[in-house]
């Protein structure tokens, strides 16, 4: 990774800010996913309070969606979801259902799974694909639903005796023309259609800092009885920029890099978040709003770890004050 090179890739860019306005209903503690879709943010928080919010490009709140339970429209563990034109969708893992709910947030079906998945999309054509977590049994790592959740076919299978410890967050990320597939600590990016077929793939090459084919299958055993910490992983599913660029996050033991990369010219730019790094900086990134805008979280605690904090307007200071979260939009040109 090269730093000079993510430079030159992100040398135009300019930040704004949203203030996410939290009221009784839309209030959350973490933001684990973020979709943008329609002028309006969704957001994932999978940590004890369970919950899918939504707000307005302004940050307004805008919904909720379902609660924690066991009945209908509701889940015990939202692990990912899904919006598009048709409604808004959660994985609930724990219960092993699929709920759509109106985009206003009225409850309006769920279909049962007969397997149990982390993560999934609505394809084009109304199925879903799912990625199959490993339960003790024989799994694909990939299978296309009807939607109603029965298997039609099943692709990119799990090596023999893959146990896992280890997961990329955003697993499938959408993106103009398909999809983009990636679970750490695998190094294999899979590109699809809007219907699921594979187009292609991306082989990230971290070289003397991969991680090895044992670790790939048991990340959890590697990380108790390995030593070196210095290997490097995917955080998330990079996601598309312009062209052919990718943006995602990577981390060994003690650092995080954002990283710019250019399949096409086999280029990979990094810049590692550290005190001197600016609240203006990519940190983090989340999503992306069309192909130029990238979305990350700021909080207090991160901003106050940035040299520059002090030079944030007055309005995004007070806010971050009083424990609102502030997503941060870059516009590269």
């Amino acid at each position: 990774m090269c730093k000079d090179s993510y430079d030159g890739l992100y040398r135009d860019h300019h930040a704004s800010f949203v203030i996410l306005k939290e009221d009784d209903e839309t209030m959350f503690m973490d933001i684990d996913k973020v979709r943008f879709f329609n002028g309006n943010y969704y957001i994932l928080d999978r940590s004890s309070a369970r919950k899918l919010v939504s707000f307005t490009s302004d940050g307004s709140p805008m919904g909720s969606y379902g609660r924690q339970g066991n009945g209908p429209g509701e889940y015990v563990f939202p692990w990912d979801m899904d919006v598009d034109s048709t409604g808004v969708y959660v994985l609930d893992t724990n219960n092993r259902k699929v709920i759509r709910y109106s985009h206003d947030g009225t409850f309006i079906s769920e279909s049962k799974l007969k397997f149990l998945a982390d993560a999934f999309k609505r394809l084009r054509n109304g199925n879903f694909i799912f990625n199959i977590a490993p339960d003790g049994k024989a799994s694909p790592s990939l299978c296309i639903t009807d939607p109603s959740g029965h298997i039609q076919t099943s692709f990119c299978y799990y090596e023999d005796g893959y146990v896992g410890g280890c997961t990329t967050n955003n697993v499938l990320r959408e993106t103009s023309d398909g999809i983009l597939y990636y679970r750490s600590p695998l190094d294999t990016l899979i590109k699809m259609d809007k219907n699921g077929n594979v187009t292609g793939r991306i082989i990230f090459d971290f070289m003397e800092k991969g991680i090895s084919q044992i670790a790939k299958k048991d990340f959890l055993a590697f990380r108790r009885n390995e030593e070196d910490k210095s290997y490097l992983r995917l955080v998330d599913t990079p996601f598309p920029l312009s062209g052919s660029l990718l943006i995602g996050l990577v981390e060994d033991e003690s650092s995080q890099y954002t990283i710019i990369c250019d399949p096409v010219n086999n280029m990979c730019g990094s810049r590692k978040f550290t005190s001197n790094s600016s609240v203006y900086d990519i940190i983090e990134p989340l999503t992306s709003v069309g192909d130029s805008v990238v979305v990350s979280l700021m909080n207090e605690e991160l901003a106050h770890r940035c040299r520059d904090y002090a030079t944030l307007p007055d309005s995004i200071k007070d806010s971050l004050k009083f424990g609102a979260r502030v997503l941060v939009l870059n516009t590269l040109n």
